[in-house]
């Protein structure tokens, strides 16, 4: 079964606060602080009006992370966005097609 956008978009950045977490806290459990983080970005992911027809949330033109919490996402994808090639390439690639394809809104 092909998985639609939006549940791509969660597993990779539950991947993502995984490898964060690991490599900052050195667990392989996530901590509160990136727990807490992963249900925010899920629950943006599925309120957002774009549905499927999303662009990558670094294009969109809604800003519907706080700025706290998209402060937290932004160090998350500056630690985890490199190592997802060696960790998940094939996750990766296509996260990064998926933003390549799509035009800034």
């Amino acid at each position: 079964m092909k998985k639609n956008k939006i549940q791509r978009e969660k597993e990779t950045v539950e991947e993502m606060i995984h490898i964060y977490c690991k490599w900052s806290k050195g667990d392989e459990a996530l901590c509160p602080a990136c727990t807490e983080l992963l249900e925010y970005a899920k629950e943006r992911l599925d309120r957002c009006p774009f549905g499927n027809n999303k662009s990558s949330c670094r294009k969109c033109p809604i800003h519907c992370y706080s700025p706290q919490m998209k402060q937290r996402i932004k160090e998350v994808m500056k630690v985890a966005g490199p190592r997802m090639l060696f960790v998940h390439p094939i996750m990766a690639i296509r996260h990064l097609i998926d933003e390549a394809k799509t035009p800034k809104r």
